[in-house]
């Protein structure tokens, strides 16, 4: 059967002496590996179409029962021309891909999961992203699959927390915990601006975590200096997905040391 879709190229790697392997997260498909016949050896075939962070429109067969589809056609729709100005923005893209690559499924459809990295990738070429721009797109794309952490209720009991007793946060259990139930739980104790700070930008957009959209978005987004906020909120964040969703991002080592 074949098929015609919009996707963007998460990443690509040699298979034989001509041909290549390529990873792309589509539109009305989800993610799909395929193979592009030709494409090492003959620059005419795809002529730097499946590059990584490329939006490409595409066309490709596909074998009942079979795992891999034949790339026929590509064409593109909007380069990452812009990502390499810098190993930041490189780095940057490269944690988003990889982020889409490895905790989405083969070929289980996500529009909001492909438009949403669709944004990210425009945006690194036109931005530099603060972690705080990192935090909102990593929290927005964890909401879209399902994988969000509670920093609103006790995770344990499902009582309220207010604001300045949000200290405990709990990777094991993904999420913060009453002053009661921490005494019972593994947690690390954090700055309640930290967890506040959390919130806040889940609150940015309302398809993030479930709150009001703020007026001035980038106010709270590029906020600079905050260095316990930027260590603190990492460490949750790393905790959480390690233990949750058990993956460790190859570009992360490298991000981390250069975002403000």
């Amino acid at each position: 059967m074949l098929h015609k879709d919009e996707a963007i190229v998460l990443s690509k790697r040699s298979y034989g002496e001509s041909d290549r392997i390529v990873h792309l997260y589509t539109l009305h498909s989800g993610k799909v590996s395929a193979i592009a016949k030709g494409g090492n050896k003959s620059q005419r075939r795809f002529n730097n179409t499946l590059e990584p962070f490329n939006h490409i429109r595409v066309e490709y067969f596909e074998k009942q029962n079979k795992g891999m589809v034949r790339i026929e056609n590509a064409d593109i729709i909007e380069t990452g021309d812009g990502i390499e100005k810098s190993l930041k923005k490189v780095s940057t893209a490269s944690l988003f891909v990889e982020f889409v690559e490895r905790l989405t499924k083969e070929k289980e459809r996500h529009e909001e999961i492909f438009y949403t990295l669709k944004t990210i990738l425009r945006e690194i070429k036109e931005k530099e992203f603060t972690y705080r721009h990192i935090l909102h797109f990593q929290l927005k794309t964890l909401s879209a699959l399902g994988f969000m952490p509670n920093f609103l209720s006790c995770v344990y009991c499902g009582c309220s927390v207010p604001d300045q007793e949000k200290t405990k946060f709990s990777s094991e259990r993904g999420g913060v915990l009453c002053g009661e139930c921490s005494k019972h739980l593994p947690n690390r104790t954090y700055s309640p601006d930290t967890i506040k700070g959390l919130i806040e930008i889940t609150r940015i957009d309302a398809s993030v975590g479930g709150g009001e959209a703020f007026d001035n978005p980038h106010q709270v987004l590029e906020r600079k200096g905050d260095n316990r906020f930027k260590a603190e909120a990492m460490e949750i964040m790393e905790g959480f997905i390690t233990y949750h969703l058990d993956v460790r991002f190859k570009s992360y080592p490298i991000l981390k040391k250069l975002i403000e």
